[in-house]
């Protein structure tokens, strides 16, 4: 798609160039083609960058040209203190193609207004080609909710083996593998939201974000978790009420579920826990103490579903819940 935006637009451009008589009408096409970005807003802000430095870049023409004249050593000197303020104001982007656009004062041998519009119109319709071109970008919601539907999936076989492993002794075959894919496609997601965002000029898209941002803490955890239960060689019996409680997790795990009760049935485990025999060996104290530091993890994994779900809006619950 871009490939396609940058070669029809750049024709576009000196097309439309050429039909206003402008001069040097091919910059008007390397114009576009080194304005379309990857997100509409970067292209946009792009666009801006370099009007601002076209200001700086003409100014500078005019005085270096006209002080030392139009030759390559004033060329150099341009660039010199035109190179310096753009690194300067961050306007780096902006460099080589209003570089460029000062090459065509060098060689006209005079900076009249005339050169000066005929200038400031290339990159107009340059940039403006570009941009207009870039308000057309593909939809990434369809991409992003496959995504969501899939690391949840990977989400839940996690779960699932956490459970399983946590009553064995022996954790033959329990590997942090399980993460590779969940982490890889939170990674996805993270890039197709960012991506909506920076081509959606909605405040909502930010949802997407802040889901894939709470689905990545809550792999962190998990992880934390997964170390915990490969250092458990000895299973206390409060280990199977764990076990049923990450059932509980794995099953009942959605996008719209706010975690609220589980985070009861959470609590009930800790006062379960407090009302428990004293462990009768060291072994026993320690693998006990292992397992509640365990349901604290499973905790903190909930609090986080359960403030994601506080900072929604009903607005965005009834747009995005309802969907899913």
């Amino acid at each position: 798609m871009k490939i396609l935006k940058i070669a029809f637009g750049s024709a576009v451009a000196i097309i439309l160039a050429d039909l206003i008589g402008l001069n040097y009408s091919t910059a008007a096409g390397i114009i576009t083609l080194l304005t379309i970005q990857d997100t509409t807003k970067e292209t946009i802000f792009i666009s801006l960058k370099r009007l601002l430095a076209f200001c700086f870049a003409t100014l500078f023409s005019f005085a270096i040209f006209n002080l030392i004249g139009y030759h390559a050593v004033s060329f150099g000197i341009f660039l010199l203190a035109f190179v310096w303020i753009c690194y300067a104001l961050r306007l780096q982007d902006a460099i080589a193609m209003n570089a460029v656009l000062a090459t065509h004062y060098l060689l006209e041998g005079s900076i009249p207004l005339s050169l000066i519009t005929n200038e400031f119109m290339l990159l107009l319709i340059g940039a403006g080609v570009g941009t207009v071109l870039n308000l057309f970008m593909p939809d990434k919601v369809k991409h992003i909710r496959n995504t969501q539907a899939i690391l949840e999936t990977d989400l839940k076989k996690v779960l699932s083996k956490m459970s399983r492993y946590l009553l064995l002794e022996f954790k033959e075959g329990y590997t942090d593998d399980c993460f590779t894919a969940l982490e890889e496609h939170i990674q996805t997601g993270l890039k197709y939201a960012y991506d909506n965002t920076n081509n959606s000029f909605s405040q909502d898209s930010q949802y997407f974000i802040d889901y894939m941002q709470m689905r990545k803490q809550q792999c962190q955890v998990l992880r934390n978790i997964y170390e915990k239960i490969i250092s458990l060689n000895h299973i206390p019996p409060q280990a199977k009420d764990i076990s049923d409680f990450i059932d509980h997790i794995e099953k009942s795990l959605k996008e719209s579920n706010n975690a609220g009760g589980l985070l009861l049935e959470c609590h009930a485990l800790f006062q379960k826990f407090q009302e428990s025999d004293l462990p009768a060996t060291r072994q026993e104290f320690e693998a006990r103490a292992v397992l509640y530091m365990i349901l604290k993890d499973f905790e903190y994994f909930l609090q986080i579903k359960g403030e994601f779900a506080a900072s929604l809006s009903e607005e965005q619950k009834k747009k995005y819940w309802t969907t899913v």
